[in-house]
């Protein structure tokens, strides 16, 4: 029997993420052999550990969550077009000697979002939060025709810079306008954070609301919108569908769909 793959998901803090449960259910159900292990990396040590890997031919790839998403593509030796576009990676593939950055989580996001029922053409979308899962969501809604894109977040500068670089509006977080779809991108409610709701007091029933945070599954969040009569989208959603297409990158194989939850 030949020796595992490797491979990771990379955070910090990342002892929440379920992704080696669900890439470990992946594998054995399409007969490969894999090892897959979650690493908290500080900022400080990310390149050192992305070096590493580099050079381990038993490597496959990595997960890539916050805060690391634009750092890994600065890193990375090339970049696919969905990481270009969105300016972030949520995985890289090792490629010979070479790490590729890539972006499932645009894909991972049009997916949830049609699974429940939320177009973004013509929406006004607001996204809460300034960082990498932000700059996804904005992909998402700009490539499917998103009337009016709102980055929200406590700097004001970092929303600006991110709004910039897609032709959307930004403001702080006690000044988001009345929006159709509304994304939390923070890791607010997400476990062992602040349990706090992030849904603007003027939300409009009937809007969509879609948070990225998916442990626990049932967010503040979530619970928040569905109580003032949002349509909700959970972040699991989203997180099977963005594990599901890295795990075809790597190994080019789609994974069954029965192996399509958290649990």
């Amino acid at each position: 029997m030949s020796a595992p793959r490797r491979a990771a998901v990379i955070g910090h803090p990342v002892a929440h993420s379920r992704s080696p449960a669900l890439f470990a259910r992946f594998a054995a159900a399409s007969g490969i052999a894999l090892a897959y292990d979650a690493v908290d990396v500080l900022p400080e040590e990310l390149e050192a550990t992305l070096a590493r890997w580099r050079g381990d031919p038993a490597f496959v790839g990595c997960n890539v969550t916050l805060p690391h998403k634009e750092r890994a593509l600065a890193l990375a030796d090339r970049a696919e077009p969905a990481a270009r576009a969105c300016g972030a990676a949520n995985v890289l593939t090792r490629d010979g000697g070479a790490l590729v950055a890539g972006n499932t989580d645009v894909a991972g996001i049009e997916a949830a979002l049609a699974k429940y029922g939320v177009a973004l053409r013509g929406a006004r979308v607001a996204i809460l939060g300034a960082g990498g899962a932000a700059r996804a969501v904005a992909e998402a809604a700009r490539r499917s025709g998103a009337a009016i894109i709102t980055i929200a977040a406590r700097d004001a500068s970092r929303a600006a810079a991110l709004a910039a670089d897609f032709g959307a509006g930004a403001c702080t977080l006690g000044a988001v306008p009345v929006a159709d779809v509304y994304v939390n991108a923070t890791p607010a409610g997400m476990q062992g954070q602040p349990q706090i709701s992030l849904l603007p007091n003027d939300a409009p029933a009937g809007a969509a609301a879609f948070d990225l945070v998916y442990v626990p599954e049932e967010t503040v969040f979530l619970r928040d919108a569905r109580a003032r009569g949002l349509r909700t989208v959970p972040g699991t959603a989203m997180f099977l569908a963005q594990a599901a297409a890295t795990f075809e990158k790597w190994f080019g194989i789609a994974p069954p769909l029965r192996m399509m939850t958290t649990r």
